[in-house]
C-alpha cells in the first residue's frame, strides 16, 4: 500500500478527506472534512483527531475560517440563531411590503 495516499480505515470517519501518511506522528491522525463555503472568503469544515493506540477521540469540531472552532452543539446553536435572525428579517420585510 502506498502510504502517502493511505486512509486509516480503522479510525477514519466517513467524512474525512485527509490524505494520511503525509505527516509523522499525531498530525497524521487529524481528520478533516471537505470545505463548505460560507462566503467567498470563509469556509467551514469538520475536524477531529483519534489516537490510534488509545482510541481516544477529540472532536469532531466545526472549524469556521482559520480561527473559530465550535463543538457540534455550539455549531447547531449558531445555525439555529442565524436562521432565527433571518426569519425575523424576512418577517419585517413582509410587514413593510404590506
Amino acid at each position: 500500500m502506498n502510504r502517502s495516499y493511505a486512509v486509516l480505515p480503522d479510525t477514519c470517519p466517513p467524512w474525512c478527506t485527509t490524505r494520511h501518511g503525509l505527516h509523522v506522528g499525531e498530525e497524521d491522525h487529524v481528520h478533516v472534512g471537505r470545505p463548505l463555503a460560507l462566503t467567498s472568503e470563509v469556509v467551514a469544515r469538520l475536524c477531529m483527531s483519534i489516537d490510534p493506540e488509545r482510541r481516544t477521540q477529540d472532536g469532531p469540531y466545526v472549524l469556521v475560517g482559520s480561527d473559530d472552532g465550535y463543538t457540534l452543539e455550539e455549531a447547531n446553536a449558531l445555525g439555529a440563531a442565524l436562521i432565527a435572525i433571518a426569519d425575523l428579517g424576512q418577517e419585517a420585510t413582509r410587514h413593510a411590503e404590506a
